[in-house]
């Protein structure tokens, strides 16, 4: 009896992989820096998809690179600013803080209560408002704090951190001190660059004004101005502002230059001859 031929299974064609990201709705603007205009790229997307993107594809040589090709050499901060540990991205839409110091124990109990009428009135109390500020606010907020250079107290502990964190905030640039910080590091999302920690929330501050300009010390330049819709970038080597009007067009460049530099690792991998790398990548 004739044995019968085993079916043979048909070869199903490889499925090229196709990139989860939808295409991205691009439009443009034309902005104007120093003095000459130039023509950007903007997208339809959330901060948090921003966010996303950036932590993916972004490093700090990518997003100065970018930034200087767009003439923009003056938002990198001070070095002052360290991350709670290493390996954190910063990363998210600027929400400016002014604080200063508060000297206690001198205000008359009339005084104080003045004090109180005065912030219900405009609120409440200070720190609620810009609570409220980060809940009103798009997710992805970075609370930006300018502390006038008082360096006395904890500007900021894990509760706090914990309440922004619960109504959208991702992270903390501070030119302050902060406290509580084995608590803030357990905290699944919660990036903080600040320039020292301290244990005692006295010694007297307050917060004057929420989502208005404000100074933080700079690198290339003595201060660096941070206004409400500006980016903010940090990892490892420090940390940039990105001009609001600049954003996308810098996401879209860092992945170009991500793209490109995963190409250019590869060949080196694989030790393409120095003549050929230079020929075809440049000084590296």
């Amino acid at each position: 009896m004739a044995k019968k031929k085993a079916a043979t299974k048909k070869k199903t064609p490889a499925k090229k992989k196709v990139s989860r990201r939808k295409k991205d709705v691009v439009t443009t603007a034309t902005v104007t820096r120093n003095g000459r205009e130039i023509e950007v790229r903007q997208l339809a997307i959330t901060d948090l998809q921003r966010i996303d993107r950036f932590r993916r594809a972004g490093y700090g040589g990518s997003v100065s690179d970018a930034l200087n090709g767009l003439g923009v050499q003056d938002t990198i901060f001070a070095d002052q600013f360290k991350p709670l540990r290493q390996g954190m991205q910063l990363v998210g839409r600027a929400l400016p803080i002014k604080l200063h110091s508060l000297v206690r124990g001198v205000n008359t109990p009339e005084q104080q209560r003045e004090q109180q009428e005065k912030w219900e009135a405009e609120g409440g109390h200070p720190q609620k408002r810009m609570m409220r500020t980060v809940e009103e606010m798009e997710d992805g907020t970075i609370l930006c704090f300018d502390c006038g250079g008082d360096m006395q107290p904890a500007h900021f502990g894990e509760m706090s951190c914990q309440l922004a964190y619960a109504h959208g905030c991702r992270g903390m640039l501070l030119a302050g001190n902060c406290r509580d910080t084995q608590y803030v590091l357990k905290m699944p999302d919660f990036p903080m660059y600040t320039f020292g920690t301290r244990p005692n929330a006295f010694g007297g501050w307050v917060i004057n004004e929420v989502n208005r300009p404000i100074f933080m010390p700079g690198h290339m330049t003595h201060y660096v101005s941070v206004l409400p819709g500006d980016f903010i970038f940090g990892d490892n080597d420090g940390v940039q502002l990105i001009p609001g009007d600049l954003v996308d067009e810098v996401l879209l460049r860092v992945e170009a230059t991500f793209e490109k530099e995963n190409e250019e690792r590869e060949a080196l991998a694989k030790g393409m001859p120095i003549d050929e790398v230079y020929k075809v990548f440049g000084v590296l």
